[in-house]
């Protein structure tokens, strides 16, 4: 689950752009040396979605970003748990231990989900969706006593379900939430297919998720990590040259129910929300291990998030603790290397 407000991407290219533009529109927004930028802003699951590309003619960016959007479109269709028509949902109706048909898309997906839920010893399982409905974090959100916290947490596990011969079997009434990796497989799907159509360079923010794909030295990006109290307060900028950064917290979707702060971030393991101490920032290559790893450190605590990432050289983590009235910043090297403090509350090693 993603506080997706966390970062909020400054790039020049786009400061003439309202922030409050949520209806489709595209148009060229600059061109040098026989090269279009263009930029299209849709709404999509649920968020705003940003694509930038740049190509060799307005025609072919155009192109682009109309390929970016419908690659998106067709992930939503695959992973929404929202939709009743969609491939998870169907899935998690389909009766259990009936083998259920997966489209080859789906079979990827669920295959590299297998593969975060093991390097992360199960930090990150998206077979949640049983403890979101018991947590009612999508509704008012409550406490669940303990006869229906142990329910929940009897159909929770992607160790009971099984992929055989392109068929997934559910052993017990798992119920797939894919709210901690779809956002970031439709961003690596939109910049596939916005390449696939010409461009030569794209940036996409997600409702705060950014990727950065392609001309990696003209596409430097600069965001600013928000304060985990307060997602209006800029604390740190950081910089980067590709590759995709996801922050998760819980910020204002945490909410107090009977005198109690319920997080929306829960631990699998364990079925209880995850520690609240502040924000966990991940950089991936690309968009969709961001977006899961992200989660998983989150759920691990900031101790165990940076001794699990600096044992991963494909993740570069950054940990914001609350500490009083101050923030602990602390950041694996690579990534410490880019951080730069804005305010002087900030402790920045």
């Amino acid at each position: 689950m993603r506080e997706a407000s966390f970062l909020r991407i400054q790039f020049a290219c786009l400061l003439a752009l309202a922030e409050a533009a949520t209806s489709l529109s595209a148009q060229a927004v600059g061109a040098s040396r026989g090269r279009a930028q263009v930029e299209r802003v849709v709404v999509a699951m649920g968020t705003t979605l940003r694509v930038e590309v740049t190509a060799t003619d307005r025609a072919t960016g155009l192109a682009a970003t109309e390929a970016a959007v419908r690659a998106v479109e067709a992930v939503e269709q695959r992973l929404s748990a929202w939709r009743d028509d969609s491939e998870v949902s169907r899935l998690n109706r389909a009766s259990i231990d009936a083998p259920f048909a997966l489209s080859t898309e789906l079979r990827a997906d669920l295959e590299m989900v297998a593969g975060w839920w093991r390097s992360t010893d199960g930090a990150f399982d998206p077979t949640i969706g049983a403890l979101f409905a018991v947590y009612d974090l999508r509704g008012g959100g409550r406490w669940p006593d303990a006869e229906a916290l142990r329910a929940a947490r009897h159909t929770t596990g992607f160790a009971h379900v099984a992929v055989v011969d392109g068929a997934m079997a559910r052993r017990r009434a798992v119920q797939f939430d894919t709210g901690a990796f779809g956002k970031g497989l439709a961003l690596d799907a939109a910049a596939a297919a916005a390449r696939t159509a010409g461009a030569s360079a794209a940036t996409l923010d997600f409702g705060g998720q950014l990727l950065v794909s392609g001309g990696i030295a003209e596409r430097t990006a600069a965001l600013a990590i928000a304060d985990p109290r307060d997602r209006r307060r800029s604390v740190l900028r950081l910089e980067i040259p590709g590759g995709s950064v996801a922050t998760t917290g819980n910020s204002e979707h945490g909410r107090i129910v009977d005198g109690r702060r319920l997080g929306h971030v829960l631990d699998p393991r364990s079925g209880l929300p995850a520690e609240d101490f502040g924000s966990v920032t991940v950089w991936c290559t690309d968009a969709a291990a961001a977006d899961a790893y992200s989660t998983a450190l989150f759920v691990m605590g900031p101790d165990q998030a940076l001794r699990w990432a600096a044992a991963h050289e494909q993740v570069e983590a950054l940990a914001l603790q609350i500490v009083g009235d101050t923030l602990r910043a602390r950041a694996t090297p690579k990534l410490r290397s880019r951080l730069t403090a804005l305010v002087p509350d900030v402790q920045l090693p």
